[in-house]
C-alpha cells in the first residue's frame, strides 16, 4: 500500500492517501526553486526587520551620546528630537512594508503548495494562514512598540541632559 497510511485519531482509523504532484518533472523543479526562493526571501525579510529594530535603537543611543559629547543647547537637542520622531515614523513605515513583502511571499508559497503532493499540502497546513497572519501582525505591533518606546526613552534622555546642563 505505497502512498497510503492508516492513522488513529480519537480512536477512529482514517486512510490517508498521498497523491503526488501532477506537475511534470521540469515544472515541479521550477516550483521547488520558486518555493526555496520565497522561503529564503521570507527569512531575509525577517532578518531585515530585526536588524532595522536593533540598528534604530542603537542610533537612538548614539543620538543621546552625541548630545552629551557636544554639550548641546536647546536648539541642537530640539533638532535631535525631530530626528528621533522622523526616524521612528520612517522605521515603522518600513516595518509595515516588510510585512507586506512577507505577505506577498506567503501568497506565492501558498500558490506553489497547491500544486504539490497531498502530503506536502497537509504538512504546510499544520499552521493555518490565519494563525501565521496573527503572529506576523502581533510581531509588527511589538516591533512598532519597541521603536516608540525607544523614541520616548531617547526624548527623555535628551531632556534630562538639558536639565542637567541647565540649558
Amino acid at each position: 500500500m505505497a502512498g497510503k497510511k492508516t492513522e488513529a485519531s480519537d480512536g477512529d482509523a482514517r486512510i490517508f492517501e498521498n497523491r503526488p504532484s501532477s506537475l511534470d518533472e521540469l515544472t515541479h523543479a521550477e516550483m521547488l526553486a520558486l518555493y526555496r526562493e520565497s522561503t529564503d526571501t521570507l527569512r531575509f525579510v525577517k532578518h531585515l526587520q530585526w536588524w532595522t529594530i536593533g540598528s534604530t535603537l542603537l542610533t537612538f543611543g548614539a543620538l543621546i551620546g552625541i548630545a552629551r559629547m557636544v554639550d548641546g543647547n536647546r536648539e541642537f537637542v530640539d533638532t535631535l528630537m525631530w530626528i528621533v520622531i522622523l526616524l521612528s515614523m520612517t522605521v515603522i513605515f518600513t516595518l509595515a512594508i516588510y510585512q507586506f513583502w512577507q505577505h506577498t511571499e506567503s501568497v506565492k508559497i501558498e500558490e506553489i503548495s497547491r500544486h504539490m503532493s497531498t502530503l506536502f499540502v497537509r504538512v504546510r497546513r499544520l499552521k493555518s494562514a490565519k494563525e501565521a497572519n496573527i503572529h506576523r501582525y502581533l510581531l509588527l505591533a511589538f516591533m512598532s512598540f519597541a521603536i516608540v518606546l525607544g523614541a520616548i526613552v531617547t526624548s527623555a534622555g535628551l531632556e534630562q541632559m538639558l536639565l542637567a546642563t541647565g540649558r
